[in-house]
């Protein structure tokens, strides 16, 4: 059994046992919660894991393409709890995080492979991937909330808007079902489609169902939302991938993609121009992740292995801005009242490293040279340059909003302030190193994009069964 998806269930549960167990010892606790993970990330890239595990009487199997995309998001959760350790020292929800985790585990290995449409009753696995992902969506309202009493707006806006998620893929599972009995009557086969469509954009927080990673990145604490962002959305984008590939009905329908396209287009274009707008750097990080998936979306939907990598690309390198400018906002926010512009002037001056952290972050987000997020922009906008023009100037019209914002925003904290008010505040030298390391490979990753994108193909391949 140790050679099946089970140990990437069951061990983050039993992590978070412990680290409830220790969470006096909040050091520790953070120290668990980030090795688990880690260690376990370690295992999946040396093992196959490919054999079958029965979880309450379902069949759990777990592909290559999903085992390497847990060991990204095993990885990714890691430096998520190393930046809340060093920034967030009372922060106590680890085992909520760790269970969201395997919940996200679970969903991508809740699927059999190659399921087709013609034939017997193939859907019931795809219905748990669904499930399991809502739970872990559920999950993180606690660390989104902060300990706060009440329940914040975007806290609820996140959870009503990707819940309902779940409701439209059950439907489509069952107008699947129903199709497959019945093959002739296309209108159940085009009913699953919108109704796949819908609970992805949905998960994925395309627009109109937008508001909440704005919300989220304003009001929560920041590490708790690029916890969400960057690990529990990034698992929707997989799951998005397996059904392209699995569902046939919805990975070879036309319809699929060019609405897709059409989503990913208005929501890089409406990420961008709010970006640009923004005077705070929460709500500019939520507009700027926003972007992201437009980008994401609109070369997912050439529907070509290239594009499919593209989009990876993208997805991935967010994770490194992300990382960054959330270590920012959360070190800011120790100190400053909020995260305005007009409230952050002179923030060079007091802390530099928060300052750098924030704008490169930023930098990143937009796919700005020479961070990692321009590998991102540059392989999605070599993907659609040389057939659609129209298409590629939406991206960089994109790129560009988000570029602005934060160009803004350093324009304030890089405002000249009275010599006695310079007084920096002193930061950890842990949390130099971890920062410094972030940036670091930050422009690694920006500069040698090759050092990624080799094993994103291999990912795609895999999910493509080529």
């Amino acid at each position: 059994m140790m050679q099946s998806v089970m140990p990437l269930i069951l061990l983050p549960i039993a992590a978070a046992i412990i680290t409830f167990l220790v969470r006096k010892s909040s050091t520790l606790a953070a120290l668990i919660a980030a090795g688990a993970p880690a260690a376990l990330a370690v295992f999946a890239l040396s093992n196959n894991l490919s054999n079958p595990f029965v979880l309450l009487g379902r069949v759990m199997i777990l592909t290559t393409g999903d085992r390497l995309a847990i060991v990204f998001i095993f990885l990714s959760a890691s430096a998520t709890f190393l930046g809340i350790w060093r920034t967030s020292p009372r922060w106590t929800y680890y085992p909520v995080a760790l269970v969201a985790l395997s919940a996200v585990a679970a969903a991508l290995g809740a699927r059999q492979i190659n399921a087709t449409v013609i034939g017997g009753r193939p859907f019931d696995a795809f219905q748990y991937s669904a499930l399991f992902m809502t739970i872990a969506v559920a999950l993180t309202i606690f660390p989104l909330q902060g300990g706060r009493p009440g329940v914040a707006g975007g806290t609820l806006r996140y959870m009503t808007l990707t819940v309902l998620a779940l409701p439209a893929f059950l439907a489509a599972a069952w107008t699947l079902d129903l199709y497959s009995q019945s093959p002739d009557a296309t209108a159940l086969a085009q009913a699953s489609i919108v109704l796949m469509l819908l609970g992805s954009v949905l998960l994925l927080g395309g627009v109109p169902f937008h508001s909440w990673l704005s919300a989220i990145s304003s009001e929560s604490p920041p590490l708790s939302s690029a916890f969400v962002l960057g690990i529990i959305n990034v698992g929707a984008w997989f799951l998005l991938l397996d059904f392209a590939h699995e569902i046939k009905v919805f990975g070879t329908d036309p319809l699929t993609f060019t609405a897709l396209r059409v989503v990913g287009i208005t929501t890089a274009l409406i990420g961008g121009l709010l970006a640009l707008a923004q005077s705070d750097f929460g709500r500019l990080m939520g507009y700027a992740v926003l972007a992201d998936i437009g980008v994401a979306l609109t070369v997912f939907s050439i529907h070509t292995d290239a594009g499919f990598t593209a989009a990876l690309i993208v997805v991935i390198v967010r994770t490194f801005g992300l990382g960054l400018m959330s270590m920012g906002l959360a070190l800011t926010r120790q100190k400053y009242a909020d995260d305005k512009f007009d409230t952050l002037t002179g923030l060079a001056w007091r802390m530099p490293w928060a300052a750098v952290a924030l704008i490169v972050g930023g930098f990143s987000l937009a796919g700005i040279p020479p961070f990692a997020g321009f590998a991102g922009r540059w392989a999605a906008l070599q993907q659609v340059a040389y057939t659609d023009l129209g298409t590629a100037l939406a991206l960089l019209l994109s790129t560009i909003g988000v570029a602005i914002g934060t160009l803004r925003g350093l324009q304030s904290i890089l405002k000249p302030i009275a010599s006695a008010d310079r007084q920096p505040f002193r930061t950890p030298r842990l949390t130099i190193l971890l920062l410094g390391g972030a940036l670091a490979l930050s422009v690694i990753v920006g500069l040698f994009p090759d050092l990624i994108s080799p094993a994103i193909r291999q990912m795609v391949t895999a999910y493509l069964g080529q």
